[in-house]
């Protein structure tokens, strides 16, 4: 382990919303980047911008999995499993946006993103 991610993992298990903020942030900016690509649809770039953004939200997501599954977030059980469900899914969505793009799709994972940073936000108001 690296000390950059065991001074990560201590941050999450002292103040374990806190260590939730920088996710909630790439979260958030994720959403705005998804919203830009489907408004920019017939823009040039949108397969590698969509891709670029879609490897992002799947980063960030495995981030949380990896921390759930290594007990660095020190939440409570219900929002542990919930954060998983949650990430799983999500998983799913990118997963779906990769095999079939459209307007549609990017439009219901970016608004998913949104809503996950803000249950995040939630729950790290609520501790």
């Amino acid at each position: 382990m690296s000390a950059q991610n065991s001074t990560g993992q201590a941050r999450h298990r002292v103040h374990p919303y806190e260590g939730m903020i920088s996710e909630v942030a790439q979260l958030d900016n994720i959403a705005i980047r998804l919203l830009k690509v489907q408004q920019q649809w017939n823009d040039p770039n949108r397969v590698s911008q969509l891709a670029d953004v879609l490897a992002a939200s799947r980063e960030v997501w495995h981030g949380i999995q990896t921390a759930l599954a290594e007990n660095a977030l020190a939440v409570p059980l219900e929002v542990q499993h919930n954060l998983l469900i949650l990430s799983v899914y999500a998983d799913g969505k990118i997963s779906a946006c990769e095999a079939e793009p459209s307007t549609e799709g990017v439009g219901s994972l970016a608004a998913l993103t949104r809503t996950l940073a803000g249950s995040l936000k939630e729950w790290r108001v609520a501790a």
